[in-house]
């Protein structure tokens, strides 16, 4: 099929063409032609619609559904209640123009059996990078995942995760609260850490931590962790860490700067956002400034990860880096079968079209009109 766009943000620069015409074939982008003549195609969008690749959630939760009060102790219900939330929040990320996330832990390898049957075609929803069951300290931070204690412990389930196919292996290092007073502390021993990173890179796969900072983001960063999440308190120190490894890290800058999460967390939740949030602000700009590479996530705000950009803005980041955050960069961290997160030949038929330049107006991706998923059209609301 052929699908003509007036407006298009193409490559890995989302540069911004005109009269973009695609052909396409299965699955993949097979031909892509700049200021075609004849605006013509089997599809041929509104002239108003800009398209561009869909959207990436690089840090996400099946089963948690941050958009439900109570949402955080709802990680011990039946394995069936959890799977029909899952199913839920996969179908509103879907239609919310995002084709692709990263499933930082869920219980009951749901995001293994969830991954194969949308690769199998038995279920629509995004493509998924698993982590299975994310592994925390015995009297760790971590309403997802299960508590471990000690070297033994952390490598068989790291070999039970590897064992029934996970892309990730996912870590909860430090809590999610900035500490009330001195250094962050670490729920985990550096062994443990070099443990599960070890297992993992032995066999060519990775590892993400959830680390606000501190020694435990010093003994990741050592020992050759590939992505950080969150990082909510940063040091200078810490900063430089970061940048001499080279690992990758994931902002999920909404937990501290949207207030329209709060009614669905606890008060405790509630009071330390509030208390801490300026304090987060600057060390997420400094951490920023340093330009490392990133990539953002909504931590489980299903369907609104485009409210992303608009705090990594205001966090000092550009508007394009921002959007870049949400498709090119995760596309290059994932492993897909084709190429994702940008618009070339070669890259699979993953795109949206939205009312409006998203680097300028990102608020047009809060409803998504046209979404392609594999060369599937999956939506088509154009008036």
């Amino acid at each position: 099929m052929t699908l003509f766009a007036a407006h298009a943000l193409v490559g890995e620069n989302l540069d911004l063409e005109r009269n973009v015409r695609l052909t396409i074939d299965a699955s993949k982008i097979i031909a892509l032609e700049i200021h075609a003549i004849q605006q013509e195609g089997d599809v041929v969008l509104d002239d108003h619609l800009f398209l561009m690749p869909a959207l990436i959630d690089s840090h996400t939760h099946l089963a948690l559904d941050a958009r439900i009060p109570g949402h955080l102790f709802m990680m011990d219900d039946p394995e069936s209640v959890q799977t029909i939330r899952a199913l839920k929040s996969l179908n509103d990320d879907l239609n919310a123009g995002i084709t692709g996330v990263r499933a930082m832990g869920d219980r009951y390898y749901l995001d293994i059996i969830l991954r194969d049957s949308i690769r199998k075609g038995d279920l629509k929803g995004p493509w998924i990078e698993a982590s299975g069951i994310g592994m925390k300290g015995l009297h760790g931070h971590g309403f997802v995942g299960k508590g471990f204690s000690g070297v033994e412990e952390f490598r068989r389930q790291s070999r039970e995760n590897l064992y029934r196919g996970t892309d990730w292996l996912k870590l909860f290092i430090t809590g999610g609260a900035p500490p009330q007073s001195g250094t962050t502390p670490s729920f985990l021993h550096e062994d443990e850490i070099s443990c599960v990173i070890d297992e993992a890179h032995q066999i060519g796969k990775r590892v993400s931590a959830h680390c606000i900072g501190g020694q435990g983001l010093q003994d990741a960063c050592s020992h050759g962790i590939d992505c950080l999440e969150h990082l909510y308190w940063v040091t200078e120190e810490d900063i430089d860490a970061i940048n001499t490894s080279g690992v990758t890290v994931c902002f999920t800058p909404g937990v501290f700067m949207d207030d329209s999460r709060l009614p669905f967390c606890p008060p405790g939740h509630v009071d330390n956002v509030r208390r801490f949030r300026e304090d987060v602000k600057k060390r997420l700009e400094k951490l920023i400034a340093s330009s490392p590479s990133f990539i953002i996530g909504s931590d489980a705000y299903h369907g609104l990860l485009w409210k992303e950009i608009e705090y990594m803005v205001e966090l000092g980041m550009s508007r394009r880096e921002a959007v870049k955050g949400i498709t090119v960069y995760p596309g290059k961290n994932s492993r897909q079968e084709l190429p994702v997160g940008r618009m070339e030949e070669g890259c699979a038929a993953d795109l949206i079209a939205v009312p409006g330049n998203p680097l300028e107006k990102p608020e047009v991706l809060e409803h998504v009109p046209f979404i392609m998923n594999r060369g599937e059209l999956i939506q088509d609301l154009r008036m």
